[in-house]
């Protein structure tokens, strides 16, 4: 069972449990994503996901060292999606957003190629795009905003960030990732 208090921007967030990171691994785990699998998948090392996750049978009510961030990618893997935003997402043409980017940003961690500066500049801090802001996509998701400018400006963005961010526009992250479940996944 996951806590609702665990599901909400961060202003409110409480930090899970590491028996909640737990039973999001696990239920990945189940559906053929192993450590390693979704490590290479999603970017997430291995030892982090141990970390988040420690002595979860000896105490599983330790609260998870697990970042804001990699808790909202967690959560849409597992089928609840933009918690940052109590499950809203930001109102854009996608076809057209789809559009700006190659196919290569739209796949897992093991094929993303990140876009450049110049595909950036078409979607985040354009006028076109009023809650596409470095600053705002910072504080939404506790990021460090000038690392997050930095990765936009050079075109070396992590994918867990990109994800986040496609995320919020309404695009299924879990398809996009995950192409090889077992089954639905969902922590609802």
């Amino acid at each position: 069972m996951i806590r609702a208090n665990t599901l909400v921007p961060y202003k409110s967030w409480a930090k899970p449990l590491v028996s909640e990171v737990a039973t999001i691994i696990y239920l990945l785990k189940d559906n053929g994503y192993d450590a390693a699998q979704l490590a290479k998948v999603t970017g997430l090392q291995q030892k982090n996901i141990n970390v988040w996750t420690a002595r979860y049978k000896n105490e599983p009510d330790n609260l998870s060292s697990i970042p804001y961030p990699c808790w909202c990618f967690l959560c849409a893997l597992v089928g609840k999606p933009n918690i940052q935003s109590n499950g809203d997402v930001i109102d854009v043409n996608v076809k057209k957003v789809l559009y700006y980017f190659k196919p290569t940003a739209f796949r897992s961690n093991d094929k993303f190629i990140c876009p450049s500066q110049e595909q950036f500049s078409n979607l985040i801090d354009n006028d076109n795009y009023e809650s596409l802001t470095t600053e705002k996509l910072s504080t939404v998701f506790n990021w460090n905003a000038s690392n997050f400018a930095h990765g936009v400006e050079n075109g070396s963005l992590p994918f867990l960030n990109w994800s986040l961010i496609l995320m919020t526009l309404g695009i299924d992250i879990q398809k996009m990732i995950l192409k090889d479940l077992e089954g639905d996944v969902s922590i609802d």
